[in-house]
């Protein structure tokens, strides 16, 4: 793959573990200049460009508008582009619906939509401006098929795809693509500690992170709207 993404401007939100850390190191070693978000600890905001191969690190909440606007400005500022856009950030809740508070409902839907809408908005924006870009939306396995206790969490996995291909045709005429990422079980925090899944059942962080590397350094003139990934033995 050589140095296939040298040089291009990388958002990664939720990246600072799980899929999301295995993400911006693959992307950095290909040789991308990696922002990475977080919901958790402040980060200091660099000033200057993120060279091609590093990683910085930033705190952003998706669900605040004002904090996504401020940093996808800051980025622009820096590098005058954007060039793939990964949403990743999310959370989940694993219940029966009627066990559900609406608390939880609310948070799960804020971040994993919300979140989603407010990043993909922006680098839309920009995006129109350069000419293209590629926006990646991670939704899930509980996105196409109903899964028990996947209430809140699948709900808003089904509203990923279905806002990501209303997003998809709206970007044809500005050279934007927007691809979904639907992996089943993998083994990270979310899911780790859930009853019956074993790690030897589940897919890698990594394997979904080279499936990410593959769509983002397609020209923009290969368009692939949904790829989907199981671990061996189907939906766990």
């Amino acid at each position: 793959m050589g140095n296939s993404m040298n040089g291009k401007v990388v958002i990664i939100t939720g990246g600072k573990r799980g899929i999301g850390k295995s993400m911006a190191e693959l992307l950095a070693k290909e040789g991308a200049a990696v922002w990475v978000t977080t919901r958790g600890t402040q980060h200091p905001l660099p000033t200057e460009c993120v060279k091609p191969g590093q990683i910085v690190v930033i705190q952003l909440d998706v669900t605040n508008e004002r904090q996504v606007r401020n940093v996808f400005q800051l980025i622009i500022s820096l590098h005058q582009r954007i060039d793939v856009l990964i949403n990743n950030a999310g959370i989940g809740v694993f219940k029966p619906v009627v066990d559900t508070s609406l608390e939880e409902w609310n948070e799960v839907i804020q971040t994993n939509v919300t979140g989603v809408f407010l990043c993909s908005r922006e680098a839309f924006f920009f995006m129109k401006e350069q000419g293209g870009g590629r926006i990646i939306n991670l939704s899930s396995v509980a996105g196409y098929l109903p899964i028990p206790e996947n209430g809140a969490y699948g709900t808003s996995k089904y509203a990923v795809r279905g806002f990501s291909e209303i997003l998809n045709e709206e970007g044809k005429p500005w050279n934007i693509r927007v691809s979904i990422v639907s992996p089943g079980a993998v083994f990270t925090d979310m899911s780790k500690e859930r009853p019956g899944f074993q790690q030897g059942d589940m897919l890698r962080p990594e394997d979904v992170a080279e499936t990410i590397l593959d769509i983002a350094k397609r020209p923009l003139h290969v368009r692939i709207d949904e790829v989907k990934l199981l671990p061996s033995r189907g939906i766990l």
